[in-house]
């Protein structure tokens, strides 16, 4: 624990010695960063207005340092690739929809059959026999097949008309309706876009030699009406692209293609660039397709550009140290990327074309703004969310015999009240020196019971006072609890691990090889503890678990679903152990007042957010910029909005360089 107390104190001294922000720092260099699932769904939700999201079906993204928005192991797969084309196509079809009205088309049945031959307006069926109907389908959903029909009766039944669309179950109905009088019968199908095969077929044909009496089915028209269901289609995305109504014309294409292209590409689309896209257009035309044809190809072809898939920033001088500011629309895209997981808005963008984000209060105004925004919930979906481990929630369930109380809306209140805890320190300005030790949760029904809490009502969180009770701050909530417990007992090894990686940044070292775990039923050795301590006997494993285990046992209070417990297999709980400067603590609160005291806690913090704006804090020269970040951090009142801030305005944020 000895780091720990130097690391504190080094960041301390930087407050006089760094000088806070800003300065003649060296910004790094950024790789090229490819959209991350989340970004990409965020971003043709806001480019589109769509409620596709289509990453859900992409390969999960690589992670780095914690994160998986870290550029430098963001790969790019030839399977993503194809993702991307399915997914573009499939978004441009989307956004371009019109809306769909009810319409009816009439077929005769005269042919193709070989059974019967014409009667009337119609076609008389002799014996069984089928006759097909190939009908264009505009829009997908339910559609009424209609056929006029009449049946020469004979035999016990009347005639019967089977109706069959593209392989669905077929619908058979008797006619009983007479040549006088001939009747219409329906039947109706939910049918996809494209082209359907209509079959119109008489299956009960009937002939008595004796009598000669003679079934037959006499069928006039098929009409084929639809869609019913219909859902209307907000034709304002479609404007939003197509700006413009004569698409047949070079300007309109031309205004099209360049306004599309700038907002996917977060910034403004150069002639050449243009061209190439217009050159699509004329592919489709020299094809036959018409205009929408071709700019529908040429909108696919923006979104699978590399300006689209990856958020691009180049460099004046790319073999050159030397430090350069970036452009206006490469800093509002990592701005917002940042914030928000997403492109910029409307309000950035204008911001980067006037040329004004790039001043410091302006970018300053522009990240306030930001954070007040719903979108902002990015931060604790992402961040707070890989951070925090809630995203694992779910990914291992505790032994269903053991504990047969977790289940999936217990599950749901824990990763709720995570997310509205971190909330809660964002949006209200709560400083960060309470995130361990507060004494406040927010909890539903179920989840009060779980905590044994005072009772509240319904499922919707509200905050409660965790004062007299046993449990304070982040650490004692049970998404926590339950990540980094075993599906049949906690561990002190997990949780302490834990706090050393995420609260400290001193991840310990992977255990060497031949090492056996802890195995999960329990033996007469004692308790958990009992037999980690044991374990500490071999000297291999005590320098990691001599760090590791004391901050696990501080939390041993606590059982693999969070519940409070003071017995562990029967062996009373010792949830003692001390940290830093041998400061002795006894439980969750005492451990947790010690860490909430400790600046490399914080530090931590600013190295955390540092690496999820797609750094890797591992830089000689990034030390000096967290340092000064943290500096600031703690004097100003451990204020998470105000860091954030600091961050967007810190030179390393606003600059780049390239690489000899």
């Amino acid at each position: 624990m000895a780091a720990i107390r130097v690391l504190g104190a080094s960041v301390i001294a930087c407050a006089a010695a760094c000088g806070g922000t800003g300065g003649d720092q060296d910004p790094g260099r950024v790789t090229l960063h490819r959209l991350n699932n989340a970004e990409y769904n965020n971003t043709v939700r806001d480019l589109l207005g769509t409620e596709l999201r289509p990453a859900l079906d992409f390969p999960a993204d690589d992670r780095g340092y914690g994160f998986d928005n870290v550029a430098d192991v963001l790969r790019l797969s030839p399977l993503l690739v194809e993702l991307y084309e399915g997914a573009a196509e499939d978004l441009i079809a989307d956004a371009l929809k019109t809306n769909v009205g009810i319409s009816t088309q009439t077929f005769e049945v005269m042919s193709p059959t070989t059974v019967g031959g014409p009667s009337g307006t119609g076609w008389l069926f002799f014996s069984n026999g089928t006759a097909t109907v190939n009908v264009p389908i505009a829009a997908a959903g339910r559609y009424q097949v209609s056929v006029r029909a009449y049946g020469q009766q004979a035999g016990p039944d009347p005639a019967q008309l089977a109706i069959e669309v593209s392989g669905q179950p077929a619908v058979v109905i008797d006619v009983t309706a007479v040549q006088a009088a001939p009747a219409i019968y329906e039947a109706t199908f939910t049918l996809p876009a494209g082209s359907a095969q209509v079959l119109v077929s008489f299956v009960n044909d009937y002939y008595d030699q004796a009598t000669s009496a003679d079934r037959n089915l006499w069928v006039d028209h098929v009409a084929v009406e639809g869609p019913l269901d219909a859902t209307p289609v907000d034709e304002e995305r479609r404007r939003r692209i197509l700006l413009c109504a004569a698409l047949d014309q070079r300007s309109c294409q031309t205004d099209i293609l360049a306004g599309f292209a700038g907002r996917a590409w977060r910034r403004p689309a150069v002639d050449d660039e243009v061209a190439q896209l217009l050159a699509l257009v004329d592919l489709a035309a020299a094809q036959g397709d018409g205009p929408e044809a071709g700019l529908r190809l040429a909108l696919q072809a923006i979104l699978v550009s590399p300006h689209f898939i990856y958020r691009v920033e180049l460099d004046p001088a790319p073999d050159s140290k030397l430090p350069h500011p970036l452009t206006g629309w490469e800093l509002a895209t990592r701005l917002s990327y940042f914030l928000w997981s997403t492109m910029p808005d409307d309000e950035l963008f204008a911001a980067a074309a006037a040329g004004t984000i790039s001043d410091r209060a302006e970018l300053e105004r522009q990240a306030r703004r930001m954070l007040a925004d719903p979108k902002a919930v990015a931060l604790t979906d992402n961040f707070a969310g890989q951070w925090l481990f809630t995203r694992a929630l779910g990914d291992q369930d505790p032994d269903y015999t053991l504990f047969p109380d977790y289940d999936d809306e217990l599950e749901a209140g824990m990763r709720a009240e995570t997310r509205r805890y971190f909330q809660a320190f964002l949006d209200e300005d709560i400083p960060m020196d309470q995130f361990l030790v507060a004494d406040f949760a927010y909890v539903n029904a179920r989840l009060a019971a779980h905590y044994d809490l005072p009772a509240v009502s319904g499922t919707e969180l509200v905050r409660v006072s965790l004062a007299g009770t046993s449990r304070r701050g982040f650490l004692t909530q049970g998404s926590f609890l339950r990540v980094t417990s075993r599906p049949k007992r906690t561990s002190p090894v997990l949780r302490g691990k834990w706090v050393l990686d995420n609260l400290l940044c001193l991840p310990p070292r992977p255990p060497p090889p031949g090492v056996e775990g802890l195995p999960d039923s329990m033996t007469a050795t004692g308790s958990i503890r009992d037999r980690l301590e044991a374990h500490q006997q071999n000297p291999i494993c005590a320098s990691c678990h001599s760090v590791m285990d004391p901050l696990g046992f501080g939390l041993d209070h606590f059982d693999a679903i969070g519940r409070h417990r003071t017995e562990d297999g029967g062996y009373p709980i010792d949830a003692t152990g001390t940290y830093g400067d041998d400061a002795a603590f006894d439980g969750a609160i005492e451990m947790t007042q010690l860490l909430a005291k400790d600046p490399a806690v914080y530090r931590c913090l600013v190295e955390k957010l540092y690496t999820y704006v797609g750094r890797s804090p591992f830089r000689i020269e990034a030390t000096e910029h967290i340092d000064a970040l943290t500096a600031d951090f703690i004097a100003n009142g451990y204020i998470l909005s105000d860091l954030l801030v600091d961050i967007v305005t810190d030179d390393f944020f606003v600059a780049r360089r390239g690489e000899p």
